[in-house]
């Protein structure tokens, strides 16, 4: 209460209310009423942003005043943190298990005890038949349903999709979902409307992000962050998240300014649009129209460009915005359709997942991706980034390997870095790498005191900047690349 001043003529940052909305006199920035206060100031800090609606997008986030890349933006509790492993997992900690590892009372699978089962246990432990091939999500939906009052308001405004979801555009995964879930709790008496079950379900679809069950743990499990889920995604977004213990900080990855709004991502930027695209209208329901999307070439990026068999020259589609898009040669003015062009996407891609862990195999894959994509496509980046591991890590590395991975890491942070930039995770390994492949050089080769110096206040940079990195990252994280800083310089 301390944060707030006297009553002022406003309406709360988080929920539009008017009566009892009192001005935040730490930061002045925002007006709350008592029941959000603790989502603008949830420790000692005030956070920067506001919720407006957006016509065509509903609730989202935007910038109260300017933000600095590295600061912290938003801090979320999870209402639901569950599994959604495709093996079978312990229900409690999501580590895998036998089918002889179950619960004594409900019989799912469960290796140790904990606060998270006993939510389905007391009701499943009732259900009789077999058991849904859909029961992770079933047992999200139980959990939602045992939130508090003031949890369940928070994740009463998100969206569920459920008119999409049971139409056309649901392409019929709905019914898996109907029978697999809704049926299934319908039929073990929950004590809950099929309207609130569906409800349920439709949120945490929707607007789940993955997470592990415990620090350190695997990301096999799925958490609902109801505040962190007000963002809208943008293919090139402006923050970072982690998670620990169920708790989620978002922060800003490049400086923002006031009145701009605060995106996430969906989907992994590294994709090329050809196979990152397709996803938000069977998934979200939108069609992304970022400009990242809208540009054939992403920023100039040429993630998705093909190479024309006949002049050699880029191919893209030349409507990006449309899924159906026929693709032309930049120089002939060679065409060919969207499935062509995804066929051969798919071909690479595959060529990829089966190609042996080992440089010289990697090599020769790269060499084979350019002759039908460009340099820069996704596929030929994702085998860049293999190699850029690779390389480096064996005491039988040549100068000109450990000089190849460099040259590997720079590619990948300039174009990685337009779609995903600021202080990116993949800019921080790779610097980070950079940086001790700099050194292993430098203590293998005899040079000039002056050169040595100039080089070690090089490798330094790097390391400041990779640390600019980490400060997005978990607690833990940041501890692991202080030691590893420590061994790196006293090595």
């Amino acid at each position: 209460r301390k944060c707030l001043s006297a009553m002022a003529s406003a309406i709360c940052f988080y929920c539009g209310a008017t009566q009892l909305v009192y001005k935040c006199k730490d930061c002045e920035y925002i007006s709350s009423c008592e029941k959000h206060l603790k989502i603008h100031r949830p420790t000692g800090s005030c956070l920067p942003f506001t919720v407006i609606s957006k016509e065509g997008v509903g609730r989202c986030a935007v910038a109260v005043r300017d933000i600095l890349a590295g600061e912290t933006v938003i801090e979320d509790d999870a209402a639901v943190i569950a599994p959604a492993s495709g093996r079978l997992v312990c229900l409690e900690c999501f580590s895998p298990v036998s089918e002889n590892a179950k619960c004594e009372d409900c019989s799912l699978p469960l290796c140790c005890q904990g606060p998270r089962h006993k939510v389905e246990c007391r009701q499943m432990a009732r259900f009789i038949g077999e058991r849904t091939p859909s029961l992770y999500l079933s047992v999200a939906v139980l959990r939602l349903l045992a939130v508090d009052s003031g949890t369940w308001e928070l994740v009463d405004t998100l969206m569920d999709h459920l008119e999409e979801r049971k139409g056309d555009a649901g392409e019929g995964d709905w019914e898996k979902v109907d029978r697999g879930v809704i049926k299934y709790l319908m039929n073990g008496d929950v004590g809950h409307t099929k309207a609130t079950l569906e409800r349920c379900a439709g949120i945490i679809l929707t607007n789940c992000v993955s997470c592990s069950a415990e620090k350190g743990g695997p990301e096999n499990g799925i958490g609902l962050f109801p505040v962190f889920s007000i963002l809208s995604h943008s293919c090139v977004a402006n923050t970072r998240r982690f998670i620990e213990d169920g708790h989620l900080v978002l922060r800003a990855s490049v400086p923002l300014k006031a009145g701009e709004e605060i995106f996430t991502s969906y989907k992994n930027p590294e994709l090329g649009s050809v196979m990152r695209r397709s996803h938000f209208p069977t998934t979200w329901f939108f069609d992304c129209t970022c400009e990242r999307c809208s540009d054939p070439t992403e920023l100039g990026t040429f993630l998705s460009a093909l190479i024309c068999p006949d002049c050699k020259e880029c191919m893209l589609p030349s409507h990006p915005l449309e899924y159906n898009s026929p693709w032309v040669c930049a120089g002939c003015s060679l065409t060919i359709s969207s499935t062509e062009a995804m066929t051969r996407t798919v071909k690479m891609y595959k060529m990829l997942v089966t190609c042996p862990q080992t440089c010289q195999s990697m090599e020769q894959l790269l060499v084979q991706l350019l002759e039908v994509a460009h340099p820069q496509h996704y596929i030929a980046m994702q085998a860049k980034i293999s190699l850029a591991m690779m390389y480096g890590d064996s005491d039988q590395d040549t100068l000109a390997d450990m000089e190849r991975k460099i040259s590997l890491c720079e590619d990948v942070i300039r174009v990685m870095g337009k779609v995903d930039p600021g202080y990116s995770r993949r800019r921080g390994q790779f610097l980070e790498e950079m940086a001790r492949t700099k050194m292993k050089i430098m203590k293998s080769q005899e040079m000039p005191k002056l050169k040595l110096m100039l080089e070690m206040k090089n490798v330094m940079k790097l390391m400041r900047e990779v640390g600019k990195c980490k400060q997005l990252e978990s607690r833990e994280e940041r501890e692991c690349f202080a030691k590893r800083v420590e061994n790196m310089v006293a090595g």
